[in-house]
């Protein structure tokens, strides 16, 4: 039995949390024994616990706290602990120095495309660095990570409940007031300023002249409402535009959309995507980051940080319904093929299975 402790710093319950979640909660629990180590109030620790994982909690300060070094070193050893998977700054330095100090190998897993302050914590705090896609194995690389250490093991997918034949999912369009006949746009994502909605909103204003059949829905919450409700108010679209803030109901959601777009400026995949390719609903995306490769010939990709491009392909997307089903069956392929979670679960627990023993 190989004992993995998962760390996280963070408070919050994102893609990231939630990739780490599944990574604990799907593996083989023949050959592995899972426990988290989160903060004191962290939202990822009460999901742990109620999916049935050991979940323990430690104040984490700062990336230098002695206190919490010492509490972790003594608690490797209690648990007989095999191997150490990191997730934040935090808890990637302070885990990954008790690693050093107890001889027990690190997992790094970067889950950003955003700039990382040196390859220290990397190289030297970790065993193996983990990658969401290539483009972000491929900056570390280039930031100064031995590319020996990198791996690229992209975000898997949960086909179960990401699946279009589901029989039991919501009317969203009847929910939220939206005609049956309507081409519905969507975009799920943070409201957060790099994730573009500005671009897609001022995109749909102009489209919205020629297609006033077309609606789009915007899903999410963030730093960034108070702007987009503005934007979408100026623009006297309220009637057109929804906001619904954050939904529960993700599959649902894209069950009831036509095309999906995310104009963001950087992304380190796109989980977003591939859960809408999932769904099979065509995609316009960013040529950005990661987004590339979760794409891939599946769908539409356009320049950044421009309103025109954007426009250009809901346009096309917007004038042919084949092209749009086309794209959809070939995402739903392409994730069943590449981004299944028990994939993503298989080689995570093969990097286990190397480490084990072996010397950070």
């Amino acid at each position: 039995m190989i004992n993995v402790l998962h760390t996280e710093a963070s408070l919050g319950l994102g893609g990231q949390e939630r990739r780490s979640l599944r990574e604990m909660t799907l593996l083989d629990r023949t050959a592995f024994h899972p426990r988290y180590l989160c903060q004191p109030g962290a939202r990822s620790g009460d999901v742990a616990e109620s999916s049935g994982i050991e979940t323990h909690r430690l104040r984490m300060r700062s990336i230098v706290d002695p206190v919490a070094l010492f509490r972790l070193i003594r608690d490797l050893r209690r648990w007989r602990i095999d191997v150490i998977h990191t997730h934040s700054a935090r808890d990637a330095w302070l885990a990954g120095a008790a690693g050093r100090l107890t001889g027990i190998p690190v997992v790094r897993t970067r889950h950003l495309r955003t700039r990382i302050g040196g390859p220290f914590v990397y190289h030297r705090l970790a065993s193996r660095v983990l990658a969401v896609s290539q483009d972000v194995a491929d900056y570390l690389i280039g930031e100064g990570v031995p590319a020996s250490q990198v791996q690229s093991i992209p975000t898997g997918i949960d086909l179960q409940r990401f699946d279009p034949a589901r029989t039991d999912l919501g009317d969203i369009r009847a929910e939220l007031g939206i005609p049956p006949e309507a081409t519905l746009i969507g975009m799920i994502a943070v409201l957060r300023r790099r994730k573009g909605h500005r671009f897609l909103i001022e995109a749909f204003s102009r489209l919205a002249e020629v297609y006033p059949e077309a609606r789009l829905l915007i899903v999410g919450d963030g730093p960034q409402f108070a702007n987009i409700k503005a934007q979408v108010s100026e623009l006297g679209l309220q009637d057109k535009i929804l906001l619904t803030g954050t939904r529960n109901d993700v599959p649902d959601i894209l069950a009831a959309l036509d095309i999906f777009a995310l104009p963001s400026e950087e992304e380190a995949l796109g989980t977003a995507l591939l859960e809408a390719m999932a769904m099979q609903v065509a995609v316009a995306a960013t040529d950005v980051g990661g987004i590339p490769e979760a794409v891939g010939d599946a769908g539409l990709l356009f320049a950044a940080s421009d309103t025109d491009p954007v426009e250009r392909s809901l346009r096309s997307l917007l004038d042919d319904a084949a092209l749009r089903q086309g794209f959809a069956d070939k995402g739903r392929q392409r994730v069943l093929t590449h981004f299944d979670q028990n994939l993503m679960v298989r080689r995570i627990e093969n990097v286990y299975r190397e480490l084990r023993g072996a010397k950070p």
